[in-house]
């Protein structure tokens, strides 16, 4: 049995094809997204998904969060007294995807379709393999994530030959292809992107602004403690602008709290910064593969960020044309790793 993994900077899910069907596995909690976060509990217990997530915000110094950022590189990442590099952490991820599958299944699973960025260079494929390995797993093959979200949507089913966009933002990556179908066989033209954007950013744009409004240059006495809770609020925030007009975010500081009520338009001009960060990969892909915006057939949104409002009016305001999002955008590249798995499985 092969299974499909979406190993994410802010969420991992895990997959497999049965029946016919990609379908995503649930965890013990009964959730398909399992947070990428690790932590390490007093008596050196490892913690990994949405505990290790709660204790981000008592125990910020023996927790670790978006380490998919530095896979490939030198950097170690301290929790308590120990040091983790990153393989090592996304190891401890894939190892808890890993026993979900074998309780879901009933049966040992040794073999894996893992997801990358599709500008993630050697070094961090490498580097991902290796995270794999140490997992107990033998990566089957790495799946680009645009082409993991083409196959989620059954984008290699087409019957002419086909020009699309996959548009990728996550928690702290952003990936944009240009992927290509001729023949039955699908090729990424261009890939482009940035490996310290995303969601993440956007709450770290919201908690700068409050910061700077109620305190200026000086940075506020606070606690670890204090700082984890404001960026936990700030995510909120963030998440209910993408529904609601307005939305007031809290931070107590000293006994003293603090507010302010931000807009869905406010949050957007704080956000153009990003924004326009979103637009030149996008432009530096359709330069590559020497096509125009209307020469695509289809622009495809996936990666939870690309739930912000003014994410979607960005993007139909770039290509002329409402982007296809009919499946879940945190759920897309697992589906499509799923896919893979099947077809690597002959089924």
């Amino acid at each position: 049995m092969i299974i499909g993994i979406d190993l994410g900077t802010t969420n991992s899910l895990v997959s497999v094809w049965q029946d016919g069907a990609a379908k995503l596995i649930p965890n013990p909690l009964g959730h398909v997204l399992t947070p990428s976060v690790v932590s390490l509990t007093d008596e050196g217990e490892v913690l990994v998904g949405l505990s290790a997530l709660q204790r981000a915000r008592t125990h910020p110094t023996h927790t670790a969060q978006v380490f998919k950022r530095y896979m490939g590189t030198d950097r170690s990442l301290q929790l308590g007294k120990r040091s983790f590099r990153p393989e090592e952490l996304s190891a401890l991820v894939l190892q808890s995807l890993k026993r979900d599958a074998e309780a879901y299944l009933g049966q040992p699973v040794t073999e894996a379709v893992i997801t990358v960025p599709a500008y993630f260079n050697d070094t961090q494929r490498k580097a991902t393999r290796i995270a794999g390995e140490l997992a107990g797993l033998k990566v089957e093959r790495l799946l680009n994530e645009p082409t993991a979200a083409a196959l989620a949507y059954g984008l290699h089913q087409a019957d002419s030959e086909s020009q699309f966009l996959v548009f990728d933002l996550g928690g702290g990556t952003f990936d944009v292809s240009i992927l290509e179908l001729f023949d039955g066989v699908m090729e990424v033209r261009a890939a482009a992107g940035d490996n310290f954007l995303g969601g993440e950013d956007f709450v770290e744009i919201l908690k700068q602004h409050f910061i700077e409004t109620h305190f200026g240059q000086k940075t506020p006495a606070a606690t670890p403690l204090q700082i984890a809770a404001l960026a936990t609020e700030a995510e909120r925030v963030k998440r209910a602008l993408t529904t609601a007009s307005e939305a007031t975010l809290t931070w107590e500081v000293g006994n003293q709290p603090y507010q302010f009520e931000y807009s869905a338009r406010f949050f957007e001009q704080l956000s153009q910064p990003l924004l326009e960060r979103i637009r030149t990969p996008i432009e530096r892909a359709l330069r590559d593969a020497r096509l125009k915006a209307a020469d695509l057939d289809a622009v495809v949104l996936v990666g939870g960020a690309t739930r912000m409002p003014m994410v979607t009016q960005m993007v139909a305001r770039l290509f002329g044309r409402l982007p296809n999002r009919n499946i879940h955008p945190d759920e897309a590249i697992a589906l499509g790793a799923a896919v893979q798995a099947g077809l690597k499985m002959r089924d």
